[in-house]
């Protein structure tokens, strides 16, 4: 079997190389030449790309990766210079998929935000201050906190589910699958009834997904709704910004979508189907890797006071 896994390393740093460039690029940019995006909107800007930089950054140390096997899928750490480190391995993967709830959380306020700057600006004063800022910050790190300690109290890896992945895995991996870092779900115990601990993540990151999901949704609906009533009020500079900040959070949405919701689900859902496969699923890590600087770009390229100064 073709060993994927060992690309996924060059990625990783790519990842980190480009995502430092992009996303510092866009932090001076911001700070010191763009003009018309200021207050809290500002400082969103630059969080999500310190955000995308922390994010890739982490990818080095946790080294995630995935497989599926048949009824069991397993996401563990490649890491080979802390391999000592074997709980704190584990934890920094639980943090690595925290990451993306945080940045979907991020996405979700910022519809809401760009939302009330159409419909009620003075509203938008609740995300100015320390109070604010905590409360904007807060909320995502709240939601990437759950589905971590979710992750990790949910895909815990018990007997059962290591000796079932244990041939396929040293086969593939040639390693130990007792001392990897490791979260293992088995929706199905060997008399097929249902190991509720495993499907509790499943469950519950799924409605976590779908929450931010749904404000986003809403929100961009009627934002769109709004634009065409009130950016009437709105100078045409101002006017052209409002819309240029909707297309980019759509598509700054989209992004992470297509680059890891949507291959995530085959992954994610397939053991409860108990498809006959053993396959290196961790692909995915490479595709998300590419995440924080293609965002970046996206922001870049639709914003046009940020091309105009390029």
């Amino acid at each position: 079997m073709p060993r994927f896994y060992e690309l996924s390393d060059s990625f990783t740093k790519l990842g980190v190389f480009t995502a430092s460039f992009f996303n510092f690029s866009l932090i001076y940019l911001t700070l010191f030449h763009i003009k018309q995006i200021g207050g809290t909107y500002k400082y969103m800007v630059m969080v999500l790309a310190l955000t995308g930089v922390a994010f890739s950054s982490w990818e080095l140390i946790a080294r995630p990766f995935t497989h599926n096997y048949n009824h069991a899928f397993i996401l563990f750490s490649l890491n080979t210079w802390m391999e000592n480190s074997e709980w704190f391995l584990q934890f920094s993967v639980a943090i690595y998929a925290g990451f993306y709830l945080f940045i979907l959380a991020f996405f979700a306020e910022q519809f809401i935000f760009r939302y009330l700057s159409l419909v009620d600006p003075i509203k938008t004063k609740l995300f100015g201050g320390v109070g604010g800022a905590i409360g904007w910050i807060g909320y995502p790190l709240v939601c990437g906190g759950i589905y971590s300690v979710l992750l990790m109290w949910s895909g815990d890896p018990d007997e059962y589910a290591d000796e079932y992945l244990r041939e396929p895995f040293a086969e593939v991996y040639a390693m130990d699958i007792s001392h990897t870092p490791r979260f293992i779900f088995t929706p199905y115990a060997a008399d097929d009834s249902f190991r509720w601990r495993n499907l509790s993540f499943m469950m519950g990151g799924g409605f976590l997904l779908t929450g931010q999901y749904f404000i986003i949704m809403l929100c961009g609906v009627r934002m769109h709704s709004a634009m065409r009533k009130e950016l009437g009020n709105f100078s045409v500079p101002n006017r052209r910004l409002q819309k240029q900040f909707f297309r980019a959070l759509i598509v700054q949405t989209l992004v992470p979508t297509c680059l890891f919701v949507v291959p995530a689900l085959p992954i994610l859902l397939g053991p409860l189907f108990n498809f006959e496969v053993n396959i290196q699923t961790g692909g995915i890590m490479a595709l998300l890797s590419m995440y924080p600087p293609i965002d970046t770009f996206v922001f870049v390229m639709i914003v046009s006071e940020y091309r105009k100064t390029i």
